[in-house]
Parts: C-alpha cells; structure tokens; sequence
C-alpha cells in the first residue's frame, strides 16, 4: 500500500536505462550539433552553473546550447546565465534539437512540464545517489556537485584537445560546487572536491579575460540579498517548529502567508537553513504549499548528522543525498502535511539516537 501522503504513481513500465561513461558524454558533446540542456524545477546554484558550463563546452566544441528550466531562474544566479536565458518550451519547440539531455536531475518528477521530453532524453548526467533514472545515464554519487562531473567533462575535452582553457566554463563550475557544498561547509565535501576547487581558483584568478574572480562568485552567491529574501528569512524565524526535544526543526510555507507577505516561491529560497541552523537540531524540514495544487507541499531536508533524509524522502516518492533530500507530498491541510513530516523524520531521528 502506498503512503497515503506519496504523489500518486505513474502507471509506466520500469524501463531498464543503460549506463554510460564519462567518455560516451564527451563524444556526444564533440559530435556537435544543437542541444538542449534540462535542469531541475527550482534551479539552485549546481543546476544552474552545471548547466551553463556545459553550454559553454558544447558551444567550445562547434556545437550550439539552449538550457531550459521549468520555471524562472532565480535573480541571483542569473550572472551564470550570461546571454544564454533559460528557453520556456512550447509543444514541439524540442525538434529543433539535435541532442536533449539533463543535468542535476534526480527523478522525472523534477523535470516538471520538461517530463514530456523524457522519450526523447539522449543522455542524464547526475550525482544523487537515490534517484530515478529516466535515460541512458552517468550517476555518480561521489561526486560533491554535478559540478564536479562537468569538470571530469572539461577535463577529457581538454586531454583530448577540443577545447583549451574556459575560463567563462570554470566560474560557472565553481559556482555549482561551491553553491551544492555549502562553501565547502557540507558533508559531502570530500578531498578531491578541494582539489578541483583549488585548480578552479588557479585557472579563473589568473585569467585575463575581465571576468568575474573567485571572491566576486562567491559575493555573487551568497554575499547579496534582496529585502524579500530577508523577509522571508524573517517569516521563516516567525514560524518555527521543534518536536523531538528540539533535534527536529521545522518550517512550513502556505500560499496565504506568501500573499501576506507579498513574496514569491522563488523569494524564500532555502528556508531549510532555518530551521538546520538552530542549536541542537539535528534535521531541519522545510514545507512550502505549492499555487498549482494547493494540497501539494514541496519539501526539503537537511542534516546535521548521520541521518539518511533521502531514504525518508524515497518513502513519498522524493529521494537525493543522505544529508540533504526532498520530495512532494499530499495533504488536506497544512497542519496534516507539516504533522505527516513530523513523524516521518521523527523517526529517522529517534532512530539515529538508538543507534
């Protein structure tokens, strides 16, 4: 029996997708041609900068690149968009195309509308380790960021002497790793993201083609907020929860108190660091009532400690890191989907203090 909270399931047939290497990647990309490159709904700072930065090595390589979002990117990471605007696709725009693939995209569901492009997916390049493939695929759950695989990607390219040093490739490489580590700060940072990291700085602090530097990246990201984006933070502190003696927070965000507000799903951002900030929480949870469907909450998970959010969140269809997931689930009203969640991580938190 399903979880009475789980999205409704998608009567398809597994389908079996192959998986392919890094170089299979590469020659797709050397191969030229027009492609069309899919990120996740909500874009933060991986999707973005891995899906422009791999534009930038297709458009090396002689080829041509469109990236698509199903929804609006965000002010902030609009600097690693350059010229190149998100495309909104309308029924059959995608024939223009020689070549769909996705980048950072964990399951079908987060596509969005872009979903329908699925038969038609050449290839997904992704770093979750709990996911549903939905393509022919590169999953490489070691990897910091699906920065980190494009950077595998620049490098090939490189070796094999298709393209010569990005710069431009670089930034937007950076940006995705340092925005998916948290400034380095998350679990997932391991050794070899500080290499890459180190090798990234080298080459964009001493390129001389007037852009950005790693400081200006990083100011770009993280350095600069809106007055909504404080508001909502502001909102966020209003609203918090605790359950399990205070080593579960949460906060939840209806459309009503976004209208209140006057903010927009994009304007409150990642709210989960609120409640994950707090002193003694060891999960923090992030609700927020979605306009399409009201009884819909997008949710989102963060740890502090060895407690595995995506097999929480695969239980109602979502999935991602151990420490860092997300999934939509159902409800009647606010109070039930924030109770449901509650329980649901509650669990995984009691669990954790057994251990």
């Amino acid at each position: 029996m399903n979880n009475p909270g789980m999205m409704p399931e998608a009567e398809t047939p597994v389908i079996e997708y192959p998986v392919i290497t890094l170089e299979d990647a590469a020659d797709a990309i050397e191969k030229g041609g027009k492609f069309l490159i899919l990120g996740h709904v909500n874009p933060d700072g991986d999707c973005a900068g891995s899906a422009y930065a791999l534009a930038g090595l297709i458009e090396a390589c002689g080829g041509e690149a469109k990236v698509s979002v199903p929804c609006e990117m965000p002010k902030r990471l609009k600097f690693l968009c350059g010229s190149n605007e998100s495309v909104q696709l309308a029924e059959g725009d995608e024939d223009a195309y020689d070549t769909i693939l996705s980048i950072d995209v964990a399951s079908p569901m987060q596509l969005g509308d872009n979903g329908r492009l699925i038969p038609k997916i050449a290839f997904m390049l992704d770093h979750h380790g709990m996911g549903e493939p939905f393509a022919p695929n590169y999953v490489d759950p070691t990897a910091s960021a699906a920065g980190e695989i494009v950077y595998s990607l620049y490098r090939i390219l490189r070796k094999r002497g298709k393209v010569g040093v990005l710069p431009e490739v670089s930034r937007r490489i950076y940006a995705a790793i340092v925005s998916d580590t948290g400034s380095f700060k998350f679990s997932n940072t391991t050794p070899g993201t500080h290499i890459i990291a180190s090798e990234l700085v080298d080459e964009i602090n001493n390129a001389d083609d007037g852009g950005m530097d790693t400081a200006e990246v990083c100011r770009s990201l993280f350095g600069q907020r809106t007055l909504k984006e404080l508001t909502a933070q502001m909102l966020a502190i209003q609203n918090l929860r605790f359950y399990e003696d205070g080593k579960l927070g949460a906060v939840i965000f209806t459309q009503q108190m976004l209208a209140d507000a006057g903010l927009t799903e994009e304007e409150i951002g990642n709210v989960v660091d609120t409640p994950r900030g707090v002193e003694g929480v060891l999960v923090g949870i992030s609700l927020r009532q979605l306009a399409a469907d009201p009884m819909s909450y997008k949710v989102s998970s963060r740890a502090n400690a060895e407690i595995d959010c995506a097999s929480v969140c695969a239980n109602f269809g979502g999935g991602g890191h151990v420490r860092a997931a997300g999934c939509t689930i159902t409800a009647e009203t606010p109070e039930e989907a924030l109770a449901m969640m509650a329980e649901a991580f509650g669990e995984a938190v009691r669990a954790y203090g057994r251990d």
